[in-house]
């Protein structure tokens, strides 16, 4: 994890050794919020207002604090805010932007964020300074202060030391999110640095966010290498232009809104460094040096981002390697049972993941783990509850045909991916304990099902099979027109050989082999593996509705014989699935953000 860091609140004088002054600063330090938006006290108007969305940011220099940022910043927790039962636990973001003139490598600075008040409960505040995150858990605040009734003893000082690195010349961008708990209300945010460190000079027509070379080329006659040029649109201009080695390359005319404009650089063979100038209206905008190197084709699937949709979505609009029309459609799953469970990308645990996301139809999760056993998944909001873990937010990957997330609590890179009616995942365990893999019966969905009848049951030491009939009873689906019953038939293979195994049914735990039941609420099996010496445990499974056979022939015709245990390979035929369905039409833009939304939808 980059730079994690568990805080909490602290009033104390900054440490850094350099002389430091204020770089930039939003709102005074004078126990008031009348500086912002909706203060004193229209906290409730902050959704009809629009703040809180991720592509919603205030420009230092250029945004007005009275009327682009709210004086208060809500949690999951604040109904006002658009949390409730239908809605789920919703998240709200503050994003900043500011430019650097200068910043050299070893220059720490402070990043003070000076809270006029918070909720009286306890809430977790989650920095992130470009790249660096940071954790904060705060309390002990005051109702009246969300209300405009401010008193000084309810001001405190979160203090945020920037590592050296973490600022660089050009765009950087802060982001404030409130991921447990409920509001803060603000008196002050300003960022400290030694003298040297400037804001450089905002152009009024546009803000480069940032310049970098893509990781792969494009073949439009001949193949090029795309400079990434983030840039959001702020004023009237006629074109914005990119010259490359003193050769303009690229012009362009942009309506209002962001782009990340892919400019053409011709391909190269051997690594080269080049030097780059973004001009708008031939007005300097930003220029620097950028490495040019050989990289893969990019292909329509690799526009791909399977996370998007997922926000405030359902059961079956979700993440991970889904196949064309397949039937498994194995995602991360990290909410609670209701109407809105399922997997929402804001929250930074996962609770397991499972096999089948279509409406009204839920079933097989998995979960690799480790230490002290737990049987149940545990609330979206408790992390340290059940075998749930928390991830690092910063290794989630989900391109087409694959997924991949770090379990931070528990130490395991857990990857996944997927053919039409089998699956192929991938834990990589730590090697001072020995791994065990949760195989869940019973995961929280969005309309919940009894266990009418489970039997679950080792058949060799790298083999299980079984099946489970789930009853999701009238009047919870069908109104009460009829019920929504299925079986959901599997098998189940490990490249590792199990050491042990284990069932529970409801809350009772045996060391057994066998699963055998009717009529439960909750029920599972756990398979524990030696993981000091087989630190990396792939799993295949097939699934059927018709039989057990059945499901062993999927695999077997979809994964065993053609990839074995090759897990790229299946992820690879995916991408070539969906490629033979994308290449059937091509988009022609430079906005790569463009690209991600069309291939995407």
């Amino acid at each position: 994890m980059k730079d994690i860091l568990l805080a909490v609140m602290m009033l104390c004088a900054t440490t850094t050794g350099a002389k430091q002054h204020v770089i930039w600063k939003i709102g005074e330090s004078d126990n008031s919020t009348r500086e912002f938006a909706l203060a004193p006290k229209n906290y409730e108007d902050f959704v009809n207002n629009d703040f809180g969305f991720e592509d919603r940011y205030f420009l230092v220099g250029h945004s007005n604090p009275k009327t682009d940022f709210p004086y208060v910043l809500p949690g999951p927790d604040d109904v006002w805010a658009g949390s409730s039962h239908t809605a789920g636990c919703r998240t709200q973001v503050l994003n900043i932007l500011f430019a650097l003139e200068k910043s050299n490598e070893k220059d720490q600075a402070l990043l003070t964020i000076d809270l006029a008040g918070m909720f009286w409960g306890r809430s977790v505040l989650k920095v992130i300074v470009n790249e660096a995150v940071s954790y904060h858990e705060l309390s002990n605040g005051a109702d009246r202060v969300i209300r405009g009734d401010i008193k000084a003893e309810d001001e405190r000082l979160l203090e945020i030391p920037i590592q050296a690195g973490s600022l660089h010349p050009g765009g950087n961008q802060i982001t404030l999110t409130i991921l447990e708990g409920a509001w803060v209300a603000f008196d002050q945010i300003r960022l400290e640095g030694p003298e040297e460190m400037l804001m450089k000079p905002l152009n009024p027509y546009a803000f480069v966010r940032s310049v970098k070379a893509a990781d792969y080329e494009l073949k439009t006659g001949k193949r090029v290498q795309p400079l990434l040029v983030d840039v959001e649109h702020l004023g009237n201009f006629h074109e914005l232009s990119v010259q490359l080695d003193g050769k303009q390359i690229y012009a362009t005319h942009l309506d209002s809104a962001r782009y990340v404009l892919e400019v053409p650089m011709k391909a190269v063979k051997k690594k080269k460094t080049s030097r780059y100038q973004i001009l708008a209206d031939n007005l300097l905008l930003e220029e620097g040096n950028v490495v040019r190197s050989p990289q893969k084709l990019q292909t329509h699937a690799d526009y791909v981002d399977t996370r998007m949709g997922t926000a405030h979505s359902r059961w079956m609009i979700a993440p991970g390697p889904w196949m064309p029309f397949g039937m498994v459609k194995l995602s991360p799953d990290n909410e609670n049972a209701g109407w809105q469970s399922g997997y929402q990308p804001s929250m930074e645990s996962i609770g397991c993941f499972s096999h089948i996301h279509e409406w009204t139809m839920a079933g097989l999760g998995v979960m690799p783990t480790n230490g002290p056993l737990q049987t149940q998944v545990g609330d979206e909001l408790k992390p340290d509850e059940g075998y749930r873990s928390r991830i690092d937010k910063s290794t989630e990957e989900a391109p087409l045909g694959y997924y991949r997330v770090f379990l931070s609590d528990t130490k395991i890179w857990a990857e996944m991916t997927a053919t039409e009616r089998a699956s192929l995942m991938r834990f990589t365990f730590p090697q001072d304990q020995d791994g065990r893999v949760m195989i869940d019966l019973n995961v929280p969905s969005e309309y919940g099902y009894e266990l009418v009848d489970v039997d679950v049951r080792q058949v060799s030491d790298r083999r299980i099979e079984g099946f489970s009939h789930q009853l999701s009873a009238r009047p919870h689906v069908w109104s009460n027109d009829a019920d929504q019953e299925y079986i959901i038939h599997f098998v189940m293979e490990f490249d590792a050989p199990i050491l042990r195994t284990g069932i529970w049914k409801e809350e009772e735990v045996e060391q057994q082999s066998r699963l055998k039941a009717q009529h439960l609420k909750d029920g599972g099996m756990y398979v524990e593996f030696d993981t000091k010496n087989h630190p990396i445990v792939k799993i295949r499974t097939g699934i059927s509705l018709v039989s057990i056979e059945n499901a062993d022939l999927n695999l077997r015709t979809e994964i065993s014989n053609p990839f074995g245990w090759d897990f790229t390979a299946v992820v690879n035929h995916q991408k070539k699935v969906w490629n033979d369905i994308l290449n059937r039409i091509d988009i022609t833009t430079d906005d790569r953000q463009e690209k991600i939304r069309f291939y995407t939808d």
